[in-house]
């Protein structure tokens, strides 16, 4: 089975074709994404040095790691590809431009159901302007429809399924949702509304955030599957800390770690700093917050740490590669994730992983159609609660070691590397055996 994952974000396409290599089916990856958290390397590599979230690789960071011959990379990532004139690609879209329009109008049925719930229709300039994106990646990749050709089943992850509607070769393509269905398909934009009709035309869709399951259903999307983010246990475990030891050494007695951005309408910053305040204040005087310098709000965070009194208290990290992220999970005693979403991406599941107990918003109701057991998380959402769950965790060293024992064994049960595969495997098992010639037409032929 030869299987094509496209579009890296956080490592996404990479890891789930790695785990899936492991498991003896011949997945590569597209991994066309520039910034650092979307390389490879940034998974694997052991970087040393000091990194910011929005800088490419630097030449030399990585030695010592190989790229695997199934990762696929652009010829020439360009950083300001969206910003390419106009005029670089305004002859093929010309040429293009008469069988847009009548995509448009084979579309028009398919688009129909969506109108009410979008509030706008579909136009020639929508397919014109997502196609516009389409040929910016094929001018660093090459003909999409050759590449896509050569599998028997594509994995488009984020806002890829844009292109199905485009017209691609007629093979099973798979919708990769990583938090990317709970705006981005109703956005006023034509890549909203080509991704809303690309999630509807796709042959499966997955679905990896539980809160999205209603913006499924208001798309009318019926055909979802839920799989964990993927992650590698065996890799995320317990184990020493190099940072432990030397935090230990300073004389700090409790360490909390928080690696997520700093957004406070999305991951509540200001409530966990207000939180952890109070427990500095009150109970744990030498108590440590590591944070990330990670966000558009790190400065907000900066001056609200310093307004709290606790700036001694915190510690402030460029954003670490896994292999070191995974050290500073096994040296925090709680790894804070995010207090207003309800739900995890990959923060909570990694420290878990490694045994870690996590702090963080959690609505136990949408995760019930998904996990048949709940993740022993501690849910706080309030300064108040979160001060309360920190207070009670600081001065409980069983209970300590038991979430983080349950996280570890929950992961293994319910979020292990093995599930993800099997999952993945029925989904392209089911499609391939449907077979293309009973999927809705996308466009081109094989």
């Amino acid at each position: 089975m030869r299987v094509l994952h496209v579009g890296n974000i956080a490592n996404n396409a990479y890891v789930n074709a790695k785990l899936l290599r492991r498991a003896g089916v011949e997945a590569d990856a597209l991994c066309d994404e520039w910034r650092i958290f979307c390389q490879p390397e940034w998974e694997d590599a052991e970087l040393e040095g000091v990194f910011d979230a929005d800088e490419r690789l630097r030449p030399g960071a990585a030695d010592g790691w190989r790229k695997p011959d199934w990762v696929l990379r652009p010829r020439a990532p360009d950083p300001h590809s969206r910003r390419v004139r106009w005029a670089n690609g305004q002859l093929p879209l010309l040429k293009d431009l008469p069988r847009l329009a009548r995509r448009r109008r084979e579309l028009s049925s398919a688009y129909a159901p969506l109108r009410p719930t979008l509030g706008s229709d579909l136009s020639v300039l929508d397919l014109v302007r997502v196609s516009m994106w389409k040929q910016g990646l094929e001018r660093q990749v090459g003909s999409l429809s050759v590449l896509f050709g050569g599998y028997e089943v594509v994995q488009l992850n984020g806002a890829y399924p844009a292109f199905i509607p485009l017209g691609l070769p007629r093979i099973p393509y798979v919708a990769f949702e990583h938090g990317t269905m709970r705006e981005l398909p109703f956005e006023d934009t034509s890549r909203g509304r080509l991704l809303a009709l690309g999630y509807r035309q796709a042959a499966k869709v997955i679905i990896t955030n539980p809160d999205v399951v209603a913006q499924a259903h208001r798309l009318g999307i019926d055909n979802y599957v839920f799989v964990p983010h993927p992650l590698d246990e065996e890799k995320y475990r317990p184990g020493p800390s190099k940072l432990r030891a030397e935090l230990e050494a300073e004389g700090i007695d409790f360490v909390l770690l928080c690696p997520s951005r700093h957004d406070w309408d999305v991951k509540g910053s200001d409530r966990m700093l207000r939180g952890f305040a109070e427990l500095v204040r009150v109970d744990r005087p030498r108590a440590l917050l590591i944070l990330n310098e990670w966000g558009a709000e790190v400065d907000r965070s900066r001056a609200l740490a310093r307004e709290l009194g606790i700036g001694r208290n915190v510690r402030w990290l460029h954003p670490l590669p896994k292999l070191r992220l995974i050290d500073a999970y096994r040296a925090a005693d709680v790894v804070l994730d995010q207090f207003l979403i309800g739900t995890f991406g990959a923060v909570a599941p990694e420290a878990m992983a490694c045994g870690t107990p996590v702090v963080m918003a959690f609505d136990s109701e949408i995760h019930r159609w998904c996990f048949s057991e709940l993740p022993p998380v501690v849910d706080a959402r309030t300064p108040e609660q979160i001060y309360s769950a920190l207070r009670r965790l600081a001065g409980d060293q069983p209970e300590l070691a038991r979430l983080g024992r349950q996280g570890r064994e929950w992961i293994e049960r319910h979020h292990g590397w093995r599930l993800v595969v099997d999952r993945h495997l029925k989904i392209y098992e089911e499609l391939l055996t449907v077979g293309a010639s009973n999927l809705e037409p996308t466009g081109h032929r094989r």
